[in-house]
């Protein structure tokens, strides 16, 4: 028999939290073998056939029974997994891992599994590292996971800008669900303060920036990329939201269905007298110029709509002060052709654009 229970032994123990533990046995972590098994695609029984251990073995761990030291090495090597690395907390020879902050050590929750950009540096100087993330309790799921470096500020400092960190999150939570917006999971610091971490449904790894560095966008799907682009603003607009910095890094790309995703709230403006997150702008061909003498309206989005619109047509070519060029000469419909050279005028009086007259004109478009 290859395995043993606390029960057939005289020599017992406690540990530290109470629990009765035999210490000729290895007492193996039964979530952290699941964990280990199901992405190699095994089930219980057929890890007990594997090894020859057999199901009773496997039964007694998920149990959280203890098995015969040569049993749990066996185990851990088929999950290519150390035994160390399986250990329950209640066995007496588990010590607890070394707490590593930073986006690689992921949240409680989720597990980093790589990074999709180098960082980026927001305008409210805040900087924040874009990873994949993998559910810890669930493996087929995954999630986007901005984490914001705050270990070089002060803690007053940190105190002060949490308004900033949850900007994002706030925006996704007066939205709710909503195809062309982000759905945030949490937004939450780390436990040493040296860190925050916002964590969004995973949508795809690509954003349109992504995709127009090596080509414009193709011509047969521009109507629907537009389109969704604009009914993500529409529903910003209706919760009194102004996106400020709609570009084409902040829009992901689905990797299921091709939709477009507005993203990056982080610089979003919520109406009805909420702080501004910002006060100077860097240079951004995307931005409406009046927001540099910090003037924000429905008008502004509109502005950047215009020359991400140019940006999709001209792809790597894209000039921002060429775009009307480029719009021009584009296969876009008429009278859509010149809501758009009106979104890109550079007074804000001057774009007579509406969401009522925009939309129904992208959609019959999209409809063809």
């Amino acid at each position: 028999m290859e395995y043993a229970s606390g029960n057939n032994h005289k020599e017992k123990m406690r540990n530290s939290t109470g629990r009765e533990i035999d210490p000729k046995l290895v007492y193996l972590d039964p979530f952290l073998v699941d964990r280990a098994r199901l992405p190699k695609g095994l089930a219980r029984k057929t890890l007990g056939e594997d090894t020859n251990v057999g199901s009773r073995v496997i039964k007694v761990i998920v149990q959280c029974g203890g098995v015969l030291p040569h049993t749990a090495k066996r185990i851990a090597d088929k999950l290519d997994k150390t035994v160390l690395e399986l250990l329950a907390p209640w066995d007496p020879r588990y010590v607890t891992p070394a707490q590593e902050y930073g986006p690689l050590a992921g949240s409680a929750e989720w597990e980093s599994i790589g990074y999709l950009d180098q960082g980026r540096q927001l305008p409210n100087d805040l900087y924040y590292i874009v990873c994949r993330l993998q559910h810890r309790h669930s493996p087929a799921k995954f999630g986007r996971g901005k984490f914001y470096h705050l270990s070089w500020l002060p803690t007053a400092k940190r105190e002060e800008i949490q308004h900033k960190l949850s900007r994002h999150a706030d925006v996704c939570a007066r939205i709710g669900s909503h195809p062309h917006i982000a759905v945030n999971h949490t937004s939450t610091p780390v436990s040493s303060g040296d860190g925050w971490w916002v964590i969004d449904e995973w949508v795809g790894e690509h954003t349109l920036a992504d995709h127009l560095h090596s080509a414009a966008w193709p011509q047969e799907t521009l109507p629907r990329l537009l389109y969704n682009v604009a009914l993500g603003l529409e529903v910003l607009h209706a919760a009194r939201i102004l996106l400020r910095e709609l570009a084409p890094a902040r829009v992901l790309i689905s990797d299921r269905d091709g939709r477009a995703v507005l993203t990056d709230f982080e610089l979003a403006k919520l109406l009805e007298g909420a702080p501004s997150v910002s006060s100077e702008w860097p240079e951004d061909p995307f931005r409406a110029p009046e927001l540099d003498g910090g003037q924000a309206t429905v008008q502004s989005d509109f502005y950047s709509f215009g020359q991400l619109a140019g940006a999709a047509i001209a792809g790597p070519e894209f000039d921002a002060d060429r775009t009307d060029d480029s719009i021009s000469k584009s296969q876009v419909p008429p009278r859509l052709k010149q809501m758009l050279l009106d979104c890109i005028e550079p007074i804000p009086d001057r774009r007579k654009v509406t969401l009522t007259r925009l939309l129904p004109e992208l959609k019959r478009w999209a409809n063809g």
